[in-house]
């Protein structure tokens, strides 16, 4: 009996299969959305609640030095990761387990050997200097960088691998559970209600998930690809030392204000701008953050195509969603934190309310720069992207190191709302003039 040939599945775009699919697909793409909204929502009501916690029981000295401190877990990775993130995650998208797993290795390994090697000569420094900050803080606070680092490069990698609701449900052990730990253990034991306490919570499940993430390796014999390959690393930095450049910039330039702010105006002042920040920031991980890390690699896998018909698609479709996310929830967020503020006993807030539009808004338009950064990322435009990012540092450093000392936290949140919206713009015009470039003619 001769046997049949059978033609293998149609592969349609992104927004053909759409159209096929019809509400089925828009449904599933729903649920998505929502189960990923849930689950980073979650994470930021911890985070939010931490800061309310930390204002409460604490008081705005710990909760500055606790903004400090997350603003180092931002500043570190970019610092230590020599801009391979970004330049690897392009690269492993559609690469086989066997070769991706030797570049995630890599990737991973760069970074402890850096932390391996600074955090003892930082901690060596601060006892000669005679512990401007105390030796324990530092111990405590060195752990959390290099753990934070190791798992956010761990959680975009299996972002890059399609991996998103694992990603999603390690970054919540990461980064939502531990906060919730602490405040339900410091309203059981007052004694508890302590920064060394906080910061040991933080440690704790940051060691959990590391374990996790090993443990990963064990199904199919994962941790046999895992082996260093030195050579690697020429290779991959000599193509990512402008994106490298992106990072340095880009994280200084967002997370400088706080260190100017502790400077000139102090931990209370410090904590002030880091709560209504944190505030301000849960529309910023619900939208920028969430509805693109399921469209990551779609977009990425669109970027490289050269007629930018589907590419284009995806993008303005992403605009349109995260927007109306960004827009319901600021509307929210306007509404709820006056009402709260009566409640935290810190006078010091309720006289800076009007700080807080200011915060919020730059947000909003973090929100949408943040979402062309992206754009930028999938179409490969690294020049372009270091460029800006490296402008935006410049004028937020400049502009800070003037209006701070001048005009204390309105000139800090003004700052901030200045280069917002100046990479909200540059980042349009740029990424409008790419794609219809590339657009075919009709």
């Amino acid at each position: 009996m001769a046997s049949q040939s059978w033609p293998g599945p149609t592969i349609l775009p992104a927004d053909r299969r759409a159209d096929a699919a019809g509400p089925v697909f828009w449904r599933q793409r729903l649920l998505t959305q929502v189960s990923l909204l849930v689950m980073r929502a979650s994470i930021t009501v911890a985070k939010f609640l931490l800061a309310i916690y930390t204002a409460r029981y604490l008081g705005l000295a710990d909760l500055g030095i606790y903004g400090l401190l997350v603003a180092g877990t931002t500043i570190v990775p970019a610092l230590a990761g020599l801009g391979m993130t970004d330049w690897i995650n392009r690269k492993i998208v559609d690469l086989p387990s066997a070769q991706a797993l030797p570049l995630m290795a890599f990737r991973s390994g760069l970074t402890l050997s850096i932390h391996l090697i600074v955090l003892p000569l930082a901690l060596a420094i601060d006892l000669l200097l005679g512990e401007p900050v105390p030796l324990r803080l530092a111990v405590l606070a060195g752990l959390i960088l290099m753990l934070e680092n190791l798992g956010s490069e761990a959680s975009d990698m299996l972002i890059a691998r399609r991996r998103v609701f694992l990603s999603n449900g390690l970054t919540f052990l990461r980064a939502g559970f531990w906060p919730l730990l602490v405040i339900g253990v410091g309203l059981a034991y007052p004694q508890t209600r302590t920064l060394d306490a906080l910061l040991t919570g933080w440690i704790a499940t940051l060691g959990l998930n590391s374990m996790i993430l090993l443990a990963l390796l064990v199904p199919g014999g994962r941790w046999r690809h895992m082996r260093p390959q030195t050579g690697i690393f020429l290779q991959q930095f000599r193509g990512s030392r402008v994106l490298y450049l992106r990072d340095v910039s880009t994280t200084i330039g967002m997370f400088a204000d706080r260190f100017l702010i502790s400077m000139f105006l102090g931990l209370e002042l410090t904590g002030v701008y880091t709560f209504f920040w944190s505030i301000a920031n849960v529309m910023h991980s619900l939208t920028a953050v969430t509805m693109l890390q399921s469209q990551i690699a779609p977009l990425l896998a669109a970027g490289r195509k050269t007629n930018k018909s589907e590419f284009h698609a995806l993008e303005h479709r992403l605009q349109i969603e995260i927007g109306a996310w960004a827009l319901l929830l600021c509307a929210g967020i306007a509404v709820v934190t006056p009402l709260m503020l009566p409640f935290l006993g810190r006078p010091l807030l309720r006289e800076n309310l009007a700080i807080f539009w200011v915060i919020l808004a730059a947000t909003l338009l973090r929100v949408a720069a943040d979402a062309y950064a992206y754009a930028l990322l999938a179409l490969n435009r690294d020049s372009e992207i270091a460029a800006i990012a490296l402008t935006g540092a410049l004028a937020s450093a400049a502009l800070n190191s003037v209006l701070t000392p001048v005009a204390g936290l309105w000139g800090a949140a003004m700052t901030y709302a200045l280069i917002a919206g100046g990479l909200f713009a540059i980042r349009f015009y740029v990424t409008r003039q790419q794609v219809y470039s590339d657009l075919p003619i009709k």
